[in-house]
C-alpha cells in the first residue's frame, strides 16, 4: 500500500469518526501536507476529544488497513481512555504488516488554544499545529515558519508568534504593523521594531529553549513508562490479542502504574527552571530578557497553572 492510499485511509477514518460526532482533528506532518508546508508523510498523529474515547476506539478496532487489524503499539502506549488522555498522554497505535502508524492526542501540547475550538475540518488549525511542532526536532522549525507566515498572509496576526527565520520577521516587521499583544506574548518581536542586530540571536535562544522544555516535559511522562512497560509485557505475554482485549489489559496496567497527570503545576516550574537553566548555559545572558512566557502554552493541559 502506497502513502497516498495510506493517507486517503487515515482522511476516511477522520470521516467516518466525524459522522459518528466524534470530535477529531488530523494534525502535524500530515496536516503540514494538506496546508503545503510539508512534503508528504505515512505517519499520523490525530487530536480526539477524550470524552468520545470509547467510541474512536471501537472505530479503530472495525477498521482495518488492508488485512491487517489495529492494534496498541509497542508496550509503552498508554490507553486510550480519557482519564490518560486528559492529563498528557499519547495512545500509540499500529496496523501489523504495513506502514499504519497513528498517534492519538486528547490535548494538544503545548497549544495556547483548545484545537476543538477552531478547525479546518478534517484538520487541526495551522495555529495549534505550530504550537505542537514545538519539539526539540531541528526538521520541525521551518514548518513553524511557514505555518507562521500562512497564518499572516491570513490575516491572521497570531503567525508573528511562530516565525523562526530573523530574515523573514524583520522583512514583515518593515511591511506591517506588529500587535502590541503579539509582542507582549513573544518579546523578541520587539527588536524587529527596533531593528536590533540582535534578533537573530534572540530567535535562536529562543528555539533553544522551546527544545529544552519540550525535552524537560517528556522526562516527567517517561520516567512513568517502565513499569507500566513490564506490566504490559507480562499480561500480554504469549497471547495474540485484539484491540479489545489489549485495551482491557493496559486500562488494568495504567491504573496501577501511571499518573493521571505527571505535570502539575510543582512539577511544570520545575520542568521551565531546567529548561531555563540549560538554555542559559548555551546562550549569552543579555538574551534572557528576550525569552518568552510560556506559561499561556500549557494552560489547557495544568488546570489552574498561575
Amino acid at each position: 500500500m502506497n502513502q497516498f492510499e495510506i493517507i486517503e485511509f487515515y482522511l476516511d477514518l477522520v470521516r467516518r469518526a466525524q459522522e459518528r460526532g466524534i470530535q477529531c482533528a488530523i494534525t502535524s506532518g500530515m496536516a503540514c501536507v494538506a496546508f503545503e508546508v510539508a512534503d508528504a508523510t505515512k505517519d499520523c498523529d490525530l487530536l480526539c476529544d477524550p470524552d468520545m474515547d470509547a467510541a474512536f476506539l471501537a472505530l479503530l478496532a472495525e477498521s482495518p488497513l488492508g488485512d491487517s487489524r489495529c492494534q496498541y503499539r509497542g508496550n509503552t502506549s498508554p490507553p486510550l481512555d480519557a482519564r490518560w488522555l486528559k492529563g498528557g498522554w499519547t495512545s500509540h497505535f499500529e496496523w501489523p504488516g504495513t506502514d499504519g502508524f497513528l498517534d492519538v492526542f486528547g490535548i494538544a501540547p503545548r497549544a495556547r488554544s483548545s484545537w476543538q475550538a477552531e478547525m479546518m475540518a478534517p484538520y487541526a488549525h495551522p495555529h495549534v499545529v505550530a504550537d505542537m511542532k514545538r519539539t526539540a526536532r531541528e526538521k520541525d522549525w521551518p514548518f513553524i515558519s511557514d505555518l507562521g507566515a500562512l497564518l499572516l498572509g491570513k490575516g491572521d496576526q497570531r503567525g508573528w508568534l511562530h516565525l523562526y527565520e530573523a530574515g523573514l520577521i524583520q522583512q514583515l516587521a518593515s511591511e506591517q504593523t506588529i500587535p502590541s499583544e503579539m509582542i507582549r506574548m513573544r518579546p523578541l518581536l520587539r527588536l524587529a521594531v527596533e531593528h536590533s542586530p540582535k534578533l537573530q540571536a534572540a530567535v535562536s535562544a529562543e528555539m533553544i529553549f522551546w527544545k529544552n522544555a519540550s525535552e524537560a516535559r517528556l522526562k516527567y511522562y517517561e520516567r512513568h513508562l517502565k513499569p507500566y512497560l513490564v506490566a504490559v509485557r507480562k499480561a500480554e505475554a504469549g497471547q495474540t490479542l485484539t484491540l479489545m482485549l489489549q485495551h482491557e489489559i493496559r486500562i488494568g496496567c495504567a491504573e496501577k502504574h501511571l499518573p493521571l497527570r505527571p505535570l502539575g503545576a510543582a512539577e511544570f516550574a520545575e520542568m521551565i527552571s531546567e529548561a531555563r537553566e540549560a538554555t542559559l548555559s548555551l546562550i549569552h545572558p543579555s538574551l534572557e530578557e528576550w525569552l518568552p512566557d510560556i506559561r499561556e502554552n500549557y494552560r489547557i493541559l495544568i488546570p489552574g497553572l498561575t
